[in-house]
């Protein structure tokens, strides 16, 4: 499997799909054996990003800078704590809820001319 087919099942399985240009600049800077090392542990984090609210799962491009999967790795959680029910509909949520405010959110041009600035 060539380095870009690996970045593209790596973002396939991503849970916080933002900045991709950016994950894969840092993507191309990782060595083959970095790769590896993602390769060996990713599995391990997406379980444990699964208990996560997606806001508090690192954007991919951070992660990979950061050599984050060297890091230790977090305790799973107990799924019967209450917390962790209705954890997909919380985060289908907050997904819907970003959607929304993107949509709402004023144009550069808007805040400029609420600004009084000139185009």
């Amino acid at each position: 499997m060539t380095k870009e087919e690996k970045f593209k099942k790596f973002w396939e399985l991503y849970p916080r799909k933002i900045a991709k240009l950016a994950t894969e600049r840092a993507w191309k800077k990782l060595t083959l054996k970095q790769i590896d090392s993602i390769a060996a542990v990713y599995k391990a984090h997406l379980l444990r990003w699964k208990y996560k609210e997606i806001q508090f799962v690192p954007h991919a491009s951070t992660w990979l800078n950061q050599r984050r999967w060297e890091d230790e790795l977090e305790p799973l959680p107990n799924e019967s704590q209450p917390v962790y029910k209705n954890l997909d509909k919380q985060r289908e949520d907050f997904i819907k809820k970003m959607k929304k405010a993107d949509e709402e959110m004023a144009s550069e041009e808007e805040i400029k001319k609420a600004l009084g600035l000139k185009k």
